[in-house]
């Protein structure tokens, strides 16, 4: 199914088009589509058509729910709508570097209980706002980390397996972790929250963190490059360890969480700008 794509010279473009109950091998309504619905889709691979199952919406006020694809993209190439872009229950499992927010996005994106399996370097372009809540992430084996490149990212609960997130710092950028999150394993980084030495500020606001990294090289939080202030409070670690470079640090908060086998390679001193007493350590 292919909405509102017949050339320039039909307008590409469509409004408050709802689909229900549809069953394809290919789902595409990427151009100027304003409200698109989409309810209990499912997007099945086929060898000779698509086989990467792919299902692409315009982040134009589209609200997805109870659907399935391999591949699912958001894309932008209209911002006409009043209601926000929501995709929720849904499950997806995507290819590797497969790119989940495209570039051009720069409308709030969110996430609601949505499950990704065998995600393996998946790809956050857009500087728009991307908001997880709830939603369940499952690594593949050896995986490479979510590379995220919004502006302000917001993970409320749900479960991180063998994965991952690294901030790219393309651009200043803000993360939030609440709402009693759970990151566990590891991945092919060995880091579970971390960022890549691009230009970028990088404001990091963790509270009510569960993280239980498998191994002792994997790093629960990992800073070593650019500008960055840290806050994280009311948390618990356990095993791995904690690297936050003080020459990386403009400004630490690390208080009242828990450290439970967790070794710091990295922490910086107490200052006017660092405080990291406070925890409990076991």
């Amino acid at each position: 199914m292919d909405i509102a794509n017949s050339g320039a010279q039909w307008g590409i473009s469509a409004k408050r088009i709802t689909v229900r109950r549809h069953v394809c091998s290919w789902f595409t309504a990427n151009t100027k589509i304003t409200d698109l619905t989409l309810d209990d889709i499912t997007v099945i691979a086929r060898p000779t058509f698509d086989q990467a199952g792919t299902l692409t919406v315009n982040a134009d006020g589209a609200q997805v729910r109870g659907c399935s694809a391999k591949t699912f993209a958001v894309a932008q190439r209209s911002a006409r709508s009043t209601r926000p872009t929501t995709i929720s229950d849904c499950s997806f499992e995507p290819p590797a570097g497969a790119v989940l927010v495209q570039t051009p996005v720069t409308a709030p994106v969110h996430f609601v209980r949505c499950t990704f399996r065998g995600v393996d370097g998946a790809i956050l372009r857009g500087a728009g706002p991307v908001h997880f809540t709830d939603c369940t992430v499952t690594g593949a084996e050896n995986a490479a980390p979510l590379s995220v490149g919004s502006a302000d990212l917001r993970i409320g609960g749900g479960s991180y397996d063998n994965t991952g997130i690294e901030l790219s710092a393309v651009r200043d950028q803000r993360i939030t972790v609440t709402g009693g999150t759970r990151l566990t394993g590891s991945n092919r980084a060995r880091v579970l929250l971390g960022r890549a030495a691009g230009p970028g500020k990088v404001t990091w606001d963790i509270n009510a963190l569960s993280s239980a990294a498998s191994g002792p090289d994997t790093a629960h939080v990992r800073i070593a490059d650019g500008t960055n202030h840290y806050a994280a409070t009311g948390s618990r670690f356990t095993g791995g360890r904690l690297h936050l470079a003080p020459h990386a640090l403009d400004s630490a908060l690390h208080t009242a969480c828990v450290e439970d086998g967790t070794k710091r390679s990295a922490m910086p001193v107490n200052s006017d700008s660092a405080r990291t007493d406070g925890n409990l350590t076991l």
